[in-house]
């Protein structure tokens, strides 16, 4: 299955001549997100997951058909505001909030696709404007997404 995952992104980057962007994972990405986890049951599927695996998977791919590979600094990723930098405070377990400085709603995993390619971009990881000139880039910041406007409370 990872290996199938794998296959479908590098393939897709090599046709449309992307680069890959992956968070630079410390050495053991689960006991860092285990931390704050009570439930005995999700620590552990966190704990069995291969993030790493995942990784090497799109790694290899990647160096077979030439694709290059960045990585970013994860730090905060997902709660930053990828338009004003502003802090996202989720509450309550919830994926959805506002931002803080603009008021616009973000889900958790949209926001962190938007910083992990402004980072990317950037390739110092800092909030200055990048320099690189015009991308081809999807509308939609996640594979298979959705090229509409993001509002999770009103779905189009």
């Amino acid at each position: 299955m990872v290996v199938r995952v794998a296959n479908m992104i590098i393939k897709t980057a090599y046709e449309k001549r992307y680069a890959i962007v992956l968070e630079g994972l410390c050495r053991k990405p689960a006991d860092n997100m285990i931390k704050r986890i009570r439930d005995k049951q999700l620590r552990h599927r966190i704990f069995q997951a291969s993030f790493k695996g995942v990784q090497r998977a799109i790694e290899e791919k990647a160096k077979e058909l030439g694709v290059p590979v960045i990585y970013v600094n994860p730090k905060n990723i997902s709660k930053l505001c990828p338009v004003h930098g502003a802090l996202i405070t989720y509450g309550n377990g919830s994926r959805i909030c506002r931002c803080s400085k603009g008021e616009e709603l973000w889900h958790r995993d949209v926001a962190a696709c938007w910083n992990l390619l402004f980072k990317a971009l950037q390739d110092d990881g800092s909030n200055a404007p990048s320099s690189v000139g015009h991308l081809p880039l999807d509308e939609s910041p996640v594979l298979l997404g959705s090229t509409t406007t993001h509002d999770p409370h009103n779905p189009t």
